[in-house]
């Protein structure tokens, strides 16, 4: 047990509204706009310490326009991947079979590129992009996953400590006590598991949902479970496989032996292409937010370093001109040119 905590977060775009973009990075601390004014107006002189203050907002604005730059290119190689899938699954669907061997080493070389693309956009050594294809601008993307078996319902009249060995991670000692309500439970648990760099939550099921950095996920994979004879046998440890909640592009485990599962893997990359292009949505609304904010800057220190981040927001909007959402219109079409049989799957 530890007396401090320091809750992990994920970190990222955030979208409020109806589903539209509205993006506050971090690095503002002031949502005063300063209005662009003519080349000839005066600014009162600096206060002391604006310089260094003004100096740290550009540094954290580099930092974030770099992780756009990054999050956008891989964006769009998983968005082209996903169309690829998407015209080949739809060929299968049409096609009254079960997909070919051929169809199923295309999709998954398609998947293994879309993961190997994912693992390598990073910027200051983590990720940009998180399993479910959102951009996290500050800190390393996070996975929440369960642990079968292990939840608040189960055998929750039965004291039993839990051991929980985590490859690479650390071992944590769980003890459900029946004595107390789940919100404590969920507590002590959350609390037992800060050490290790992880956190738990209860979902809404009563599912036990923990959280972790993306990097220790990936070493992770399955946990070593030994529980004294209510939830798990006692004696030789359980090996369990951890589940991913909710699964992730990454997650993906892709049926093509019937058309039952074809029509499942259409759905999913039907869903993982509009994350793509809300993604992109986020990334422009917050390049267009970062811009004002470098405005505001220049008018309070004119420091030069801010061409640099306006030469790498130039970029950014001309990637952003390669018009994601015509290209998604047109292959969308090209997949729908049989539409009787596959119309109502892709609503």
């Amino acid at each position: 047990m530890v007396s401090s905590t320091a809750e992990v977060r994920q970190q990222g775009v955030r979208l409020t509204g109806q589903g539209k973009a509205t993006v506050a990075p971090s690095m503002v601390a002031d949502k005063t706009r300063v209005p662009h004014s003519a080349p000839s107006q005066e600014y009162a002189p600096l206060p002391k310490g604006a310089y260094s203050v003004s100096k740290t907002l550009l540094v954290k604005g580099q930092q974030q326009v770099t992780t756009v730059q990054v999050a956008h290119q891989a964006l769009q190689h998983v968005g082209r991947e996903l169309f690829s899938m998407k015209k080949v699954l739809t060929k299968a669907l049409n096609s009254h079979q079960s997909a070919l061997p051929t169809t199923v080493q295309q999709v998954a070389s398609m998947q293994q590129s879309i993961k190997q693309r994912l693992e390598s956009a990073t910027s200051d050594g983590r990720r940009v992009l998180d399993s479910q294809l959102r951009v996290q601008l500050e800190q390393e993307a996070a996975r929440s996953f369960t642990v079968p078996g292990l939840n608040l319902s189960r055998q929750r009249q039965q004291n039993e400590q839990i051991r929980l060995d985590f490859p690479q991670t650390g071992t944590v000692i769980i003890n459900f006590n029946s004595q107390v309500d789940d919100k404590q439970l969920v507590g002590q648990i959350d609390r037992s598991l800060i050490p290790l760099g992880m956190r738990a939550a209860a979902s809404q099921e009563g599912e036990l949902v923990f959280r972790a950095k993306n990097t220790d996920f990936t070493n992770m994979q399955q946990v070593m479970v030994t529980g004294q004879g209510h939830r798990y046998p006692a004696g030789q440890p359980n090996v369990v496989k951890l589940q991913p909640e909710p699964e992730g592009v990454e997650d993906w485990a892709v049926n093509l032996s019937n058309h039952g599962g074809i029509r499942q893997a259409l759905g999913k990359v039907n869903q993982h292409l509009r994350q793509v292009q809300q993604s992109l949505d986020d990334i422009k609304a917050y390049q267009g937010e970062l811009a004002k904010q470098m405005v505001q800057v220049q008018a309070q220190s004119k420091l030069g370093d801010i061409k640099a981040i306006e030469g790498k927001l130039d970029t950014v909007s001309n990637m952003a001109n390669i018009n994601f959402t015509t290209t998604y219109q047109a292959v969308s079409a090209q997949a729908n040119v049989h539409r009787h049989t596959v119309v109502a799957l892709l609503r």
